[in-house]
Order: structure tokens, then sequence, then C-alpha cells
């Protein structure tokens, strides 16, 4: 993800996939991720910064704005939640150094994480996260062929007429056993090579079918350097919400 506040592109704007919901889009129907008037109310355009108003204690959050250029436009924060981490910035100042920002609805629990170290008050995304809460027959689901290891030589989406197609044709596939859940985590480069798009899958009936659980966006401070995959113990804490799922 690009650190240059001009040109960064956002993370949600590089592919239509980077943009789908926790739901299988062939079902149609609601997008899961869709959570109210905030989470991505912003997210879908190139060159967009946000800056916060806070609480002269740094405490809370009393305005949110997307930044374009020289265009402002004012975002509900109705429903969030906001985490602020406080200290000194590049300018020797003591100011909010990064936001997390949380919504949910009953279908699923959104975090953007958001920094300005730099002290310019113009705040970049570097990592969100969609994670869902209930089971759903609409969510995305994968049939994936392991070898005796656990490496997935081949992937196809659960729908008839698909066949497993090699993995080559993917982007990174691994299988991470984690507290005892196994996961599989399919991890893709954004277009300038340092933003990743991931997507964590589960099968806890073990009936071959992987079913969506989270999807989100990161720099690639929660990617495995040596892998090059998303790094599931980085971000495990965020998927408890979907801990009751039976996928």
């Amino acid at each position: 993800m690009s650190k240059s506040k001009n040109s960064e592109k956002n993370l949600h704007s590089g592919s239509p996939k980077e943009l789908a919901p926790l739901v299988d889009p062939k079902h149609g129907g609601g997008n899961l991720i869709d959570i109210g008037k905030v989470v991505d109310d912003h997210v879908h355009n190139v060159n967009v910064n946000v800056n916060f108003t806070f609480s002269t204690d740094f405490t809370s959050v009393k305005s949110m704005n997307a930044v374009n250029g020289t265009n402002t436009k004012a975002l509900d924060i109705t429903g969030s939640t906001f985490q602020m981490t406080v200290g000194l910035n590049d300018k020797n100042v003591q100011s909010v150094l990064s936001v997390i920002q949380t919504s949910s609805n009953s279908h699923v629990t959104s975090t953007h994480i958001y920094a300005d170290k730099d002290g310019d008050g113009q705040y970049v995304e570097n990592f969100d996260i969609h994670v869902a809460k209930v089971a759903d027959a609409k969510q995305l689901q994968q049939k994936f062929t392991f070898n005796a290891d656990g490496t997935i030589t081949a992937a196809a989406p659960v729908t008839h007429g698909h066949h497993p197609e090699p993995i080559g044709q993917f982007p990174l596939l691994n299988k991470v056993i984690l507290n005892n859940i196994t996961y599989v985590t399919k991890t893709e480069v954004g277009p300038n090579q340092s933003e990743y798009h991931f997507d964590v899958f589960r099968d806890d009936n073990n009936d071959g079918s992987w079913t969506e659980i989270a999807h989100g966006d990161t720099s690639a401070n929660n990617v495995d350097t040596t892998t090059g995959a998303i790094n599931l113990v980085g971000i495990q804490s965020y998927l408890a919400d979907a801990s009751a799922i039976m996928s």
C-alpha cells in the first residue's frame, strides 16, 4: 500500500473482487458488508483520505470526513465506535497516531484502521476487515483440493459445472490451523505490489465446502514476509465474531 497520501490508491478501488460482499454474487440479494452509512461510504474512490475532529482530550471522535483533493465529504459515524492511539507524531507533537473504527449490524462486523504518523491531519486507511457473524446460504463457498501435507493444489467455486482449477490460476492459498481451527486463506497482491486483499474460509462440518467468514484489505504489515500470505495470527482477534458460525 502506498504511503504517499497524494498518490495513494485506495484499497477498495483495485478490482471488483475487492468489493465483493460476504455473499456469493450469483445469488443476488443483500450485501452483508453494506452495514450502514459509514463503513463503505468513502472507500470506493481513488485518492481519498480521511480526516477527523477529535475531542480536546483525544478520547472521542466528533466528526469524520472523506477528502479527495479539494473536495470534502462529511461521513455519518452513527453506530461506529472508535479507539485512538495517542503519541508523538513526526513533528514531535502529541496527536492521534491511529484510529480504529468498528461498525456492526446483525450480519457482519467491519473494522477499519487509519494512520497519520506524519502529523498532516490526513489519515490513510491501512487495514480493513469484514467478518460474518451469522451463517448465510448466500455466502461465498469454495472447494479445495489438498495434498497429503495440506498443500492446496486446486480450487473451484461451489456451483454446478465448475471443476477444480490448478492452483496456479488462483491467488495464494494456504491451509492454516490456529487454536485447533482449520482455515484456508486466500491472498492476492494489489496493483502497486504493496497492498493486499485477503479472504478467510472455514469448513466446520467437513462437507468439503469452505465458506468465506471474512475478507479485507491490508498493507504489508499483516503479510508473512516468507510466504506472502496474510498472517492469520496477526488478525485472529478480529475473527471472534465468526466463532459461532457453523460453515
